[in-house]
């Protein structure tokens, strides 16, 4: 699986450069690029990608993040590169912050009210759609322009973003991706009702620390057993190193356990 993925995302990550900067001037089959995306697809009739993603998260997880997304898929190049020049320094555990779910209710507001330069700033596709602006400047003119800013503003805005982003995956892993991206947040919310998720078996668990020390998006606790789904983007590295088969991609046990308060009285 870990192949596969690693293969699909530099497809997408390719396909995605090339309608950018290239736009309809492009092959043919990178426009898939754009209607694989959440965003493009959510603001047409259709709907179609957004549709497509909801299941596919309902079953699976959050897979769009590490395979269709661009932004997620230049994190991970950062965050390979940094394994290579010091393999020494390791990922650990730290506890969700909660600041995604104000970022993504004030990303949702912004949409209600119509503050679009929020979404323009912050969603994964537009922040390469504003990067890429600087080779083809057509493609985001008239989105600055309806709100009264300058093409340049944008682009240089593309740019910030993406070197920020960037020097955060090489610094800290997918930091982007599990405390501040409003797509990935909202995925995310869907973990607990997703039919498969990354599970430890604590019969097989030797405590080797290996799957903890390279999950990028930092949701594994070894000492306690566990995984937290709502931000593991699906790299499946964990499962890919584990010595023991001890970390797995496998049904929800959870999925339909009732909580402690339905529980009946003893």
């Amino acid at each position: 699986m870990r192949s596969f993925r690693i293969m699909l995302a530099l497809v997408m990550l390719f396909a995605s450069l090339l309608w950018l900067l290239l736009g309809t001037n492009a092959p043919v089959y990178a426009v898939i690029s754009q209607h694989a995306q959440i965003i493009p697809s959510a603001i047409q009739a259709s709907l179609g990608a957004t549709v497509v993603w909801i299941v596919a998260t309902m079953l699976f997880g959050r897979i769009y993040c590490a395979t269709v997304c661009p932004v997620g898929t230049i994190q991970d190049i950062a965050i390979w590169i940094r394994r290579k020049v010091n393999p020494k320094k390791k990922f650990r555990f730290e506890e969700g912050n909660k600041f995604r779910y104000a970022v993504l209710v004030a990303y949702l507001g912004s949409l209600i009210v119509g503050i679009l330069a929020v979404g323009y700033v912050i969603e994964p596709w537009n922040i390469m759609r504003n990067a890429a602006s600087l080779v083809r400047p057509d493609d985001t003119a008239m989105t600055w322009g309806a709100i009264g800013i300058s093409l340049a503003i944008g682009g240089a805005a593309g740019i910030t973003a993406i070197v920020a982003i960037l020097i955060w995956a090489w610094l800290g892993g997918r930091n982007f991706c599990t405390a501040l991206c409003p797509i990935g947040t909202a995925l995310g919310c869907m973990h607990s009702q997703a039919l498969m998720h990354i599970a430890i078996d604590p019969d097989k668990c030797i405590s080797c620390m290996k799957c903890e020390d390279i999950c990028s998006a930092k949701c594994i606790k070894v000492e306690q057993r566990l995984v937290d789904n709502s931000r593991c983007i699906r790299c499946f590295d964990c499962t890919a190193v584990c010595p023991n088969d001890a970390i797995r991609f496998q049904l929800n046990k959870d999925r339909h356990r009732r909580t402690p308060l339905l529980e009946p009285n003893a």
